[in-house]
């Protein structure tokens, strides 16, 4: 991915320490939490992302369509292109056409949007996917029973919470790639590659653990707001997406003070 929208790593004292920790062989929930701390400006201005604001949008949308008796015109209202009966895949390949769409009218295409993009197809993927019958080849039926499950409090609270801990992981992984290359080889941070790629899944890890924070709020905040205004548009997905990076990255900056 080009470099155009995060770009690189700033020269602050936040993201020295961050540096300092990486070569002082701190634990990865030290350099998680503090790179969190160091990228806080930086990703509450993200929550403003043209494409990131559409992926909540979907997010919050696309279980409460579920709900309709002809799911696929439901989800062509949203903006994605499916047939009638849409299977899995259809409903994938519909997102990721509605997200790229976005980015190319919005002249917004840019590394942030590709991570949330990509979060967003992973979570659906994974929270609809883990629901279908395994024995057979599920129906569309069977893919809109699945959606429609998370289209209540306690199924948005796991789909938001699978999608920023992905997304909150992705970004600091991106960030920190900027400096973990530097650090890689004898007597350094990483002896190696795998002890590279194992530090990633560590950070990946701690922010789905942070992530918890805001399966309350997600659960919540959804009921009131689909019981009152019938969905979500895209004002309030900007809303919603913004206080929920806000909780996670406060739940990181908390570690941090903690492991201090």
């Amino acid at each position: 991915m080009g470099h155009n929208t995060l770009g690189v790593i700033p020269g602050t004292r936040k993201w020295s320490d961050v540096v300092a920790l990486l070569e002082g062989h701190a634990a990865s929930e030290r350099v998680a939490a503090a790179s969190a701390t160091a990228a806080e400006r930086e990703l509450l201005e993200a929550a403003h992302d043209p494409v990131f604001v559409e992926a909540v949008r979907l997010l919050l949308s696309i279980p409460y369509a579920a709900r309709s008796e002809d799911f696929g015109l439901a989800l062509r209202k949203l903006d994605i292109e499916v047939g009638h009966r849409p299977e899995l895949m259809d409903l994938i390949s519909g997102v990721s056409e509605r997200l790229d769409r976005v980015a190319r009218t919005t002249n917004a295409r840019n590394d942030l949007g590709e991570l949330a993009s990509r979060s967003l197809i992973a979570a659906l993927a994974t929270t609809v996917g883990d629901q279908l019958p395994g024995l057979f080849g599920p129906t569309p039926e069977d893919v809109q029973v699945a959606t429609r499950k998370l289209g209540y409090s306690k199924g948005i609270a796991r789909l938001s919470r699978d999608f920023f801990g992905r997304l909150v992981g992705e970004t600091l992984s991106y960030w920190l790639d900027r400096v973990l290359a530097n650090n890689v080889g004898s007597e350094r941070r990483f002896a190696d590659v795998s002890a590279r790629s194992a530090f990633d899944s560590e950070i990946s890890h701690l922010a789905v653990e942070a992530s918890r924070i805001i399966q309350e709020f997600s659960g919540g905040w959804y009921g009131k707001t689909v019981a009152r205004e019938g969905g979500v548009n895209s004002r309030q997905a900007a809303e919603f997406g913004a206080v929920a990076l806000k909780k996670i990255v406060e739940e990181l900056r908390y570690r941090d003070k903690v492991d201090a």
